[in-house]
């Protein structure tokens, strides 16, 4: 058996440069946002790089930009960058790997908190847009491609706002479903249908989707073949549904009317939407995971319940501050 000799210069050395690599990281350019060429002497003077190489990288979009820089001064960077719609990430040094990416999706439950929260978005650098951000399209607000540490900081800062719920989702674990949200003639739907069949995606009860369970990579072929397509693409963690009483299956009469007085519903007002066809609203504004388990629970003891797809998120706020008891038919 053969042994290495380290001497203790070496050691030291070998320590010193272990614990610069640990405490060091790589920077890259994740993308240059909006205003770009006005961040070009910001990254210069930052990352101690030519102007000419810093408007190189931001042309690009994306890219190496600092190696074995410092953490601490990395991270303050960054920072600084993400104000001016520049996204970057650190890596650890060496790592050619992409960073992991990260989608967050916001859910007001309270109109009043839309100005508090745009403002910590803007203060964050997750939104540089001079638009207002929409809060109420399907699938609440939807910001991708963040990386790591920006996406912990947004959740951390708006886990402490009253009026609003945020989720993030890994790129990598994400899952999606499509949704038709606007007035597409059948026809102009047929050839979706026949080419997400051929690669393996089809509707499935209980879910009202043109098509479930598309990972990123079956999303870009999608839409590269229907760039107009024009349905919602919605990420399986980002949904909301309502649940919608729409019979009385097994259950008795006398079972029915306990079970609506318990939730504060008004049986003759029920009895009418339900024999109306309208269908009683029994829950509202659940996760998907959520409205799976009710789905079964409700089947369970002998009610016919149906999933709606809450398609504007408005619908949800105004339904969250409505006062409990009050009758809502769907």
């Amino acid at each position: 058996m053969t042994l290495l000799v380290i001497s203790p210069g070496e050691l030291e050395m070998n320590l010193s440069l272990h614990h610069k690599l640990h405490e060091s990281v790589d920077v890259v350019l994740l993308s240059a946002g909006p205003v770009s060429a006005m961040a070009s002497a910001q990254l210069a003077r930052h990352f101690d790089l030519p102007f000419a190489l810093a408007e190189a990288v931001l042309s690009k979009g994306s890219g190496p930009v600092a190696a074995q820089m410092p953490r601490d001064c990395a991270k303050a960077a960054m920072g600084i960058m993400a104000t001016l719609g520049v996204r970057l990430a650190a890596v650890p040094v060496g790592h050619d790997a992409e960073p992991e990416l990260f989608d967050l999706c916001l859910h007001l439950t309270d109109l009043r908190a839309a100005v508090a929260v745009e403002q910590k978005l803007r203060d964050l650098g997750v939104w540089v847009s001079d638009d207002k951000p929409d809060f109420y399209g399907p699938g609440g607000l939807q910001i991708s491609g963040v990386c790591q540490g920006l996406a912990e900081a947004t959740v951390l800062a708006l886990g402490r706002t009253c009026g609003v719920d945020v989720i993030s989702v890994a790129q990598s674990d994400a899952v999606y479903d499509l949704f038709v949200v606007s007035d597409h003639e059948q026809f102009s739907l047929k050839p979706m249908i026949k080419h997400l069949s051929d690669m393996g995606c089809h509707a499935a009860d209980p879910w009202p989707a043109l098509a479930v369970g598309l990972d990123r990579q079956m999303l870009a072929h999608f839409e590269a073949r229907f760039p107009d397509h024009g349905l919602a693409c919605v990420n399986q963690a980002f949904q909301r549904y309502d649940l919608i009483l729409t019979g009385l299956g097994d259950i008795s009469i006398k079972d029915f009317v306990d079970f609506l007085t318990v939730r504060g519903h008004t049986p003759s007002v029920a009895f009418d939407g339900v024999l109306q066809d309208h269908g009683l609203t029994i829950e509202f504004a659940l996760s998907r995971k959520a409205a799976e388990q009710f789905l079964a629970d409700y089947e369970m003891i002998g009610l016919q319940v149906r999933a709606d797809f809450v398609r504007a998120q408005e619908k949800v706020i105004k339904i969250s501050q409505v006062k409990p008891g009050f009758i809502k038919i769907a």
